[in-house]
């Protein structure tokens, strides 16, 4: 009588398979959202878009990067979720700008327009309008950097080092600081 291992063998080659494209599958999935975290400028975005405060949000990019756009909460969601989520059209004109990829999925494994709250007709007349105001948003924001770039440089501007006298002294009269101490010392003796 012979006996043969190959059929043990065979199921437990296709288990072993099976469970290691289990596992690859799981790691593709955090992969893809290990970038996904709670922050307070996630925090901010959340509400500047919910309560349709496009200064804030545009604030929020001009002063953390344009790459906030691509941010993702700890859900998997972000700004273009919102955008749809609470109809905000000049926020996904903006975030379409940015090239905010339409098609990500958030943890449950949804796209932002399914977070329209409205239907189909309506959902095309929001997306008409928010083309029409790409361009509109893009400049806003390019002014709201220039404005902080020049708020920057300014500030940089006006902070001149001090002028060094020979032998590398700054040229700064330190007599004040010294009354001031001779003061402190003669609080403390009383």
């Amino acid at each position: 009588q012979s006996c043969s291992f190959a059929p043990l063998l065979r199921r437990s080659f296709t288990a072993a398979l099976t469970e290691m494209r289990l596992l690859l599958s799981l790691l593709v999935g955090l992969a893809a959202c290990e970038d996904w975290a709670d922050s307070p400028a996630l925090t901010k975005m959340w509400e500047t878009t919910s309560s349709s405060d496009l200064d804030g949000l545009i604030q929020v990019l001009a002063q953390g990067g344009r790459d906030m756009a691509h941010a993702r909460s700890a859900d998997g969601r972000g700004p273009l979720f919102w955008a749809y989520e609470y109809k905000n059209s000049d926020v996904l004109a903006l975030l379409t700008h940015l090239e905010v990829d339409e098609t990500a999925e958030d943890a449950d494994g949804k796209r932002p327009s399914e977070f329209f709250p409205d239907g189909e007709e309506e959902l095309a007349d929001f997306g008409a309008k928010a083309s029409a105001r790409s361009e509109d948003m893009a400049e806003l924001l390019k002014d709201r950097e220039d404005e902080i770039a020049t708020y920057y440089e300014s500030a940089d501007d006006g902070m001149d080092e001090p002028e060094m006298a020979e032998g590398g002294v700054d040229e700064i009269d330190y007599a004040d600081d010294e009354d001031d101490e001779d003061e402190d010392e003669d609080e403390d003796e009383d």
